[in-house]
């Protein structure tokens, strides 16, 4: 009886590091997203070809903005689980874009849905100057 209790104990206390370990990861994962990334669109308005996304964090709370050339977007419905982010942004105040990108290490891909079709984005992180 003493080494049946023992074995579950013992598995227990592994389901739970492997557990912790998953959260670890995915945690580690989802704060890779945080940063300043240079990304260029194909088929889209040249005004929009080329762009940079500030993704932040505070308190649980992600933020995302759009820098084109005209100006600075904020972005709603920001999702972020683990190297994935999906948001919405208004163009102009008029044209609702949605955007789903992946990063891979200092890599950003993905695509961008409107009514005027969708276009494939690529990016990579904004890595400080030394």
């Amino acid at each position: 009886m003493i080494q049946i209790l023992y074995a579950y104990s013992a598995i227990n206390v592994l389901n739970f590091e492997s557990s912790n370990d998953a959260f670890r990861e995915r945690k580690t994962s989802e704060e890779a997203v945080l940063g300043v990334w240079n990304y260029a669109m194909s088929d889209v308005d040249f005004l929009y070809e080329k762009g940079i996304l500030f993704i932040s964090k505070k308190e649980n709370i992600y933020d995302v903005a759009i820098k084109y050339p005209e100006g600075i977007y904020t972005c709603q419905d920001v999702i972020i689980e683990n190297d994935r982010i999906n948001f919405n942004v208004n163009i102009a105040g008029l044209e609702r874009v949605s955007f789903v990108l992946m990063v891979e290490g200092d890599r950003i891909i993905g695509e961008s849905y409107s009514n005027a079709g969708s276009s494939q984005i690529i990016g990579a992180r904004q890595l400080p100057v030394r």
